[in-house]
């Protein structure tokens, strides 16, 4: 069967200077559409993905340029050079949340450089906060629209025992030292100190599982969330209604279930795309 995409590999540089690696996949298509779903991925994660590429296909199918960029937290640990020669140790167990919008912001513009007119801008699990904290934050009026994919909106808690021993080993300058193995079940199960605390200091409850006035509130362009039936460990149906309720600013707020789903999607990649193509088509 022929194919009606092409794929690449391409990088793009953040504003302090890391170099991050990435895909885009292109429709063939004459009747391309104008804007580029852009995928930022979740904790430990990375931009070659088997969930993601599927998903990437399925929207190229239907006509829209996908564009799937690393950022500092991919995979447990990760090392990058800036320009002036330091080395960066980051990756899932040491990034600091709050230097996230640099990621985002890399692959939004890249996306815009192909000469696109705009982007919806996808964040997958801890990637989904990261792009409301992104939009929040800049205002970009690049981002059309904003699709949170399976958010953990109850990432933002902390355990008091453990901020307290992540802040006395930050104060030790053992920041990048990690906390105890098995503190999460989500990607590795540990973090570094430094990693804990600036989440705590930067407030991961984006989504307002708790607090009155979250990031979520100041978003005005249009918004959908979804999760899979089969992860409810992450967020249900009842999150989504948290969200909605939250998202008072937005243009308009669609949720949707994705039955038999799990985290990743696995085995319902072409119709999330096919969703997710559908509610892009409504911006254009």
């Amino acid at each position: 069967m022929a194919r009606n995409y092409e794929e690449e590999l391409v990088y793009s540089e953040t504003e302090d200077g890391l170099l991050l690696e990435g895909a885009v996949i292109r429709p063939t298509s004459p009747s391309a559409k104008p804007l580029a779903v852009v995928w930022i991925h979740g904790l430990t994660g990375r931009f070659y993905s088997l969930s993601t590429v599927r998903i990437g296909r399925a929207l190229a199918e239907r006509g829209y340029t996908f564009v799937t960029g690393n950022n500092r937290g991919h995979d447990f640990g990760a090392i990058y050079r800036t320009k002036a020669g330091e080395r960066l140790i980051v990756g899932g167990g040491w990034e600091r949340f709050d230097e996230s919008p640099r990621d985002v912001a890399a692959w939004v513009g890249f996306a815009v450089s192909l000469g696109l007119g705009g982007v919806a801008l996808l964040g997958h699990s801890l990637g989904a906060l990261k792009v409301c904290y992104y939009q929040a934050l800049r205002q970009d009026s690049r981002v059309a629209g904003l699709i949170a994919a399976s958010p953990p909106i109850r990432a933002g808690q902390t355990d008091p025992s453990l901020l307290e021993q992540a802040e006395r080993m930050v104060a030790e300058g053992r920041g990048a030292d990690l906390l105890p193995w098995g503190i999460s079940q989500a990607g590795a199960g540990t973090q570094s100190a430094q990693t804990y605390l600036n989440r705590a200091l930067t407030n991961l409850d984006v989504y307002g599982f708790r607090s009155p006035n979250p990031a979520v509130s100041r978003i005005r362009c249009p918004l959908l969330a979804f999760y899979g039936t089969n992860e409810e460990w992450v967020g249900t149906a009842a999150d989504l209604e948290i969200i909605r309720r939250n998202a008072r600013s937005a243009a308009r707020v669609e949720t949707r279930m994705f039955e038999g789903a799990d985290h990743s999607y696995t085995g319902h990649e072409d119709e999330v795309g096919l969703a997710i193509a559908q509610w892009v088509d409504q911006l254009i």
